[in-house]
């Protein structure tokens, strides 16, 4: 069995939204961030750390 993949953090899966966003793709994503393409997954599907999508918006300034 390999190693587990690491554990995201909620400022990690809003840097994945405003990467995702950028024009990477999930698994370059999970490549920088050392971790399963399978995280990257729930956090797109928003089945993990909900609101980091709306944070990454606001980074981006679509609230502005």
């Amino acid at each position: 069995m390999g190693t587990p993949s690491k554990t995201l953090t909620f400022e990690d899966a809003t840097v994945v939204w405003l990467k995702r966003w950028n024009g990477l793709y999930q698994h370059e994503i999970a490549s920088e961030l050392e971790c399963n393409q399978g995280r990257i997954s729930e956090i797109l599907s928003e089945k993990a750390h909900q609101g980091s999508r709306v944070e990454a918006m606001r980074r981006r300034g679509a609230f502005e």
